[in-house]
Order: structure tokens, then sequence, then C-alpha cells
């Protein structure tokens, strides 16, 4: 997959991941895969520098201030493990959320906290998996926020179905793309 990916994107002059995760495990472990291969590591570090996780991309690349979206309400903020801790990507989202004017945003008690996601890890570990969403879920309802935002796939789908199977149907989870350029009136 490593050397796929390398073949495919090293002619771009940026890449730019949606998920955390994803942008973490390129960045951080791609150059690993293949370095008993000097030439092919080589270009995985070379394409691994112009690749980014969204919001870092925009705010430290593009230098984007003021979000072009119109989101009007509150909201809180989760910080994805592979983004945080891999990418160093924390205030980035939060400086894009905090330059909406009509964006109210609410801190949960640790937005760093892990969801329990780790992908096989909720498999492997459901019930582990399931009690470290609940104290997750718990921080979200804690901020009064009706929405939870976030820049991570794999946080997205284990919270909103862990709200949902928990019968809790109206806490909207959004990824922060979507908040970026949400228009008012928008559902």
């Amino acid at each position: 997959l490593a050397v796929h990916w390398i073949e495919a994107f090293e002619r771009f002059d940026y890449v730019v991941v949606p998920s955390g995760s994803c942008a973490g495990m390129i960045r951080a472990h791609y150059p690993q895969l293949v370095a008993t291969d000097p030439d092919l590591r080589s270009r995985m570090l070379d394409a691994c520098e112009r690749t980014w996780e969204l919001t870092s991309f925009l705010v430290d690349v593009c230098g984007m201030h003021k979000p072009p979206g119109d989101y009007r309400g509150a909201m809180t903020y989760h910080d994805s493990c592979s983004g945080l801790r891999e990418l160093g990507v924390r205030d980035q989202p939060r400086e894009l959320l905090r330059a909406m004017p009509h964006l109210a945003l609410h801190e949960m008690g640790d937005a760093r906290a892990c969801c329990g996601f780790g992908g096989t890890f909720a498999v492997k570990y459901g019930d582990v998996s399931a009690a470290i969403a609940d104290e997750k879920i718990a921080q979200i309802a804690a901020t009064g926020a009706p929405c939870v935002a976030m820049g991570d796939v794999g946080c997205m789908l284990h919270l909103e179905g862990r709200l949902r199977r928990l019968g809790d149907a109206t806490t909207q989870v959004m990824h922060v793309a979507e908040v970026l350029v949400h228009e008012a009136g928008d559902a």
C-alpha cells in the first residue's frame, strides 16, 4: 500500500488528507515501511514533507484565518489521537472554528483523550472501546454543545455510532471540513 501510495501521489505539490489518522500513518509510518529501499525511502520522505492534515494545510500552508462558512451555534471539538500526537494538529482547527463569528466553541474537559476507536482495537477490545467512548460522550455532553466536530473519520464513525446505540439521536457529529463550509440554514 505504501508503494502504491508513493506512486500515486509523489507527483503532486501537496497531498491534503481529511483524516488525522490517515495523514499520521502516511507521514509517521510509511517511511518505515520502505526503509530497506533507499531510493523508495527518499521518494517517500520527500512526498511526506508535502502531505498535510486538512486544517494544518489550511492554517500552516495557506494562511487561512477566516473560513468561508457561517455555522451558527455551539459546538465542541475532539482531537484525534493521530492528528494530535503524530502531526501536532491541535490549534489549527480551533483557530479556524474560533474565526467563525456565529460559532461558539465550548471546550470539553479533555479534548485530547482518546475516543476509544483505534482501528482494530475497537474490534479486539469492544467493551473497553465502548467504555472509553462513553467517557468521551460524557465530556461532550458536559459542554452543553449540541454538536461535536473532529478531523478524523474513524473517530466520527465510532462516536456517532456509540451515541446512536446509547439512544442519543440529537447530538450532531460533523467533520471539521463540513463546519468550515457550512452555510447558515443548512441542515
